[in-house]
């Protein structure tokens, strides 16, 4: 049975379109599996409290970070874990400013 391509979802398009120079590309293309490795390899090193398999892992994921910021600095987008920590703040001061305002009670206007 062959299925039909599918189109792909919003999300790669967004990525896509936030990653258009082809330095960026290529250098989220290492650093994404790196960051990957560095997080899977951070339980094995908990099993085997290795610390040279430890400062692998490290080395990996904040190296693999490093790597894609370089590509955003190149691109000149941001990084989007940076925008959603900027999102996720601004949601909870927004909750916490609505927690804090005390209603008002505004005069009726006589409108005759």
């Amino acid at each position: 049975m062959i299925f039909t391509p599918q189109p792909p979802s919003p999300l790669v398009n967004n990525w896509i379109e936030r990653h258009q120079d082809v330095r960026s590309f290529v250098l989220h293309l290492i650093g994404i599996p790196c960051t990957i490795l560095g997080v899977l390899l951070l339980p094995i090193y908990v099993l085997l409290v290795s610390f040279s398999l430890f400062g692998l892992a490290l080395i990996l994921f904040v190296g693999g970070f490093l790597i894609q910021f370089l590509g955003h600095g190149l691109d000149g987008t941001e990084p989007g874990e940076i925008k959603g920590i900027r999102i996720w703040l601004s949601r909870r001061r927004e909750a916490r400013l609505e927690r804090n305002r005390i209603p008002v009670a505004l005069p009726e206007l006589d409108r005759s």
